[in-house]
């Protein structure tokens, strides 16, 4: 599907169907087992900005975290200033700097007091794609959030965004349940529609399961989730 077709979806009225309460993803999706709730945001929607001026994209690659028994994870080594937002609620978002060069997304998961985290590794642009090429200073839509540090920068996350609630509307960025979004918008907005069909009730014979990129400790655990097919994946 054409993304200037679903840009024009988007110019007639579809941020009202983003920005619906009732489709957001809830705190309870995220108070679960991390690598459960990180295998079932694939294919959920990840939007960041306002009603007037918002991005977002299909989430195609995220990996898992745990606590005390993840070396890779902050929570490693129990609460400290960076970990603590791991120990709180679910469905907030845990945003730091990375390598110093960019930021990362993470979705806070488990109950409160058991640390858990899933990183945001790639996503399949949707909106807003036009804002995203010049933040990125790219005009290849392949090659604008198939990162996790490319994605935050074309959706212009900051340090700012940390510790905001992913579970509504009012702070600028969330999770859209793709289920719920499409059968909102099914009879109205064809093009959207059309695409999104693909990206409901994905099951498990889709996704492709690998260890976690780019971290020194921890480097066997399978705990990385794609989805097979997707071009917009950071690495196959």
């Amino acid at each position: 599907m054409v993304e200037a077709e679903i840009e024009n979806d988007n110019t007639d009225n579809i941020r009202d169907k983003v920005f619906y309460e009732n489709n957001v993803l809830s705190r309870e999706f995220y108070e679960r087992d991390t690598a459960i709730v990180a295998k079932e945001l694939l294919g959920k929607i990840l939007i960041v900005g306002e009603l007037d001026n918002f991005c977002g994209g299909i989430i195609v690659e995220d990996e898992a975290y745990y606590g005390t028994n993840d070396p890779a994870s902050h929570a490693s080594n129990g609460i400290t200033p960076r970990s603590r937002i791991m120990f709180e609620n679910p469905g907030i978002a845990y945003v730091y700097f990375c390598y110093g060069n960019y930021y990362l997304l993470n979705a806070v998961t488990e109950k409160f007091g058991n640390p858990g985290a899933v990183l945001i590794r790639a996503i399949e642009p949707l909106f807003g794609i036009q804002n995203m090429m010049e933040r990125r200073k790219n005009e290849k839509i392949i090659e604008l959030t198939n990162g996790p540090g490319k994605l935050t920068m074309a959706l212009n996350i900051r340090k700012e965004h940390n510790g905001k609630n992913l579970t509504s509307i009012k702070e600028g960025i969330f999770m859209l349940d793709t289920d719920k979004f499409y059968n909102d918008i099914k009879l109205s907005f064809s093009s959207l529609a059309y695409k999104l069909s693909s990206f409901k009730l994905i099951n498990e014979s889709q996704i492709a399961i690998s260890p976690r990129i780019g971290i020194k400790k921890g480097r066997k655990s399978l705990l990385r989730f794609y989805l097979k097919n997707n071009k917009f994946v950071s690495r196959k």
